[in-house]
């Protein structure tokens, strides 16, 4: 096997990893976004249906809604970032040490297994 070949797999695979993460954030805050545009529409609706106090709380709960998609963004953000990072790291090691990235990959695929060999078995005893 070629280093370079491992590399590169390595490097595509974080990109990869990278992109799905940027993907969920971005539908994340789509779907966020979705949610703050009904809720602003019922607000309007319950404008015109009701008194000037309804009027207050439903801008206060938009408000509140506003909030936690903010802090929901931001959360996803600093995620995003740390997923980022973390990939960044992942491929220096493999680019840095393929074999031993290669023999702790084998590891863990016989480990798992082992684990689902062991509770098919279980299962089968019931």
């Amino acid at each position: 096997m070629n280093t370079t070949t491992n590399a590169k797999t390595a490097a595509e695979l974080a990109d990869d990893a990278r992109q799905t993460a940027y993907d969920a954030v971005e539908s994340t805050r789509a779907y966020a976004q979705n949610a703050v545009n009904a809720a602003g529409e019922k607000v309007r609706d319950l404008r015109r249906d009701m008194e000037p106090t309804v009027e207050q709380i439903a801008a206060r709960v938009q408000q509140a809604v506003q909030r936690g998609l903010d802090s929901a963004s931001k959360t996803s953000a600093r995620a995003q970032r740390r997923l980022e990072l973390a990939t960044e790291v992942t491929g220096r090691y493999i680019a840095d040490q393929p074999v031993r990235s290669v023999l702790l990959a084998a590891a863990a695929g016989a480990a798992i297994t082992a684990l689902i060999v062991l509770a098919a078995r279980r299962r089968d005893d019931y």
